[in-house]
């Protein structure tokens, strides 16, 4: 039947008569890849010049080193990636590259292409959206990390106590344990989906850092480290590493007090629709912790 249509309608053309052709046999020559079977357009005025000749939408978009417009005259969207125009087109099955799937198959959908420096129109189905049009899995996973609330650590740390002042204190060349609650140092996934397009975006903690606020540079541990027990005595490092020694007291310092910066650094990666996958940036939350750094022998534990 295809083939009859496009013998039809080359004749008619060759005669120079005008017809109405089908919606989705308008702008260009439709090939079925699979079957090679092609229809031949009769002529339709909104697609004079074609895309990347100026006739539609803005020239904000370039290929190979050369200005194109970002849309074409029929309403496709530029993918820089290939140098073609998509739209979302609902043609008859048999004219579709279904590129091996079949028609009603889940989590995807069919584009209308058109190619820089290829003639014709093509109907391709695509898992997940080609560039511009609508949101990428990539673009979905942003939205779900924009939805979690990533956690701030707690502030524990020992020694810990208050000066006759009343000011919280750590003690000079001690092993200042520093930790948070477990409950903020946990994986945490959100999801986001448009349609048939899904991502799933998962932040994970990598490191607890802590800076002292002395000057000196901040350590981190893995973990969140570990609270500090009578059983531990009262001079011991840190079982997890997460400790550090001050070597002055802090009678310096504006207020006689130090302000230590607590962070979890956190990875961030996502998986998505069509087995698409990456990372975005990483993350660190901060809480701020005042404190006295003081001499042994000036320490009054209440």
């Amino acid at each position: 039947m295809l083939a009859k249509l496009s013998v039809l309608l080359a004749l008619l053309c060759v005669a120079g008569l005008e017809v109405a052709t089908p919606a989705w046999a308008r702008g260009g020559t439709y090939c079925n890849r699979r079957t090679g079977v092609c229809v031949v357009q009769v002529g339709d005025p909104a697609r004079k010049g074609g895309p990347g000749s100026g006739s539609g939408g803005d020239s904000g978009c370039s290929w190979k080193g050369t200005a194109v417009p970002c849309t074409s005259a029929s309403g496709g969207t530029f993918n820089p990636t290939d140098g073609c125009y998509y739209a979302l087109a609902n043609p008859p099955e048999n004219v579709v590259d279904w590129n091996g799937h079949k028609p009603g198959d889940p989590g995807g959908a069919v584009y209308e292409q058109v190619c820089l420096g290829r003639a014709g129109v093509a109907f391709v189905w695509l898992a997940i959206p080609p560039a511009g049009i609508g949101p990428t899995p990539e673009d979905l996973a942003r939205r779900a990390l924009a939805s979690l609330t990533v956690p701030h650590p707690s502030t524990g740390r020992y020694p810990a106590g208050r000066l006759q002042d009343g000011r919280p204190f750590t003690v000079v060349r001690a092993y200042t344990w520093y930790w948070t609650d477990p409950g903020t140092y946990r994986p945490l996934t959100a999801r986001a989906a448009a349609g048939p397009v899904w991502a799933q975006v998962t932040v994970t903690p990598v490191a607890l850092t802590f800076s002292p606020g002395d000057g000196s540079a901040a350590v981190s541990c893995a973990g969140p480290g570990s609270q500090w027990r009578p059983g531990d005595g009262a001079w011991a490092a840190s079982p997890s590493g997460c400790d550090y020694r001050y070597e002055h007291s802090s009678i310096h310092q504006p207020g006689g007090v130090v302000t230590a910066v607590y962070g979890i650094a956190w990875q961030v990666s996502w998986v998505g629709a069509a087995g698409t996958a990456g990372t975005l940036p990483g993350l660190t939350t901060a809480t701020p912790s005042t404190f006295a750094v003081a001499e042994a022998e000036t320490v009054v534990i209440r």
